[in-house]
């Protein structure tokens, strides 16, 4: 296992030693978590992305549609 030193603000200190007590997890935990859940929200913004551009191209292209049609 790899050690991680992190210099924060008192605030955010209290903060998350607050968080860490509420919540019966070690503050190294909750800061995994989250760090975790900021990189599944990354992957997940861009794949909605690409699909807003997919629909964007699919929307100009008329000819899909009549593609559509035919297999319904």
């Amino acid at each position: 296992m790899k050690t991680i030193i992190l210099k924060t603000e008192e605030e955010f200190f209290e903060y998350l030693n607050s968080l860490s007590k509420k919540l019966g997890k070690s503050k190294s935990q909750i800061i995994k978590e989250a760090v975790f859940e900021y990189g599944e929200k990354i992957k997940r913004e861009k794949i909605h992305k690409k699909m807003e551009k997919l629909a964007k191209n699919l929307s100009n292209d008329k000819g899909y549609l009549k593609e559509i049609k035919e297999y319904e």
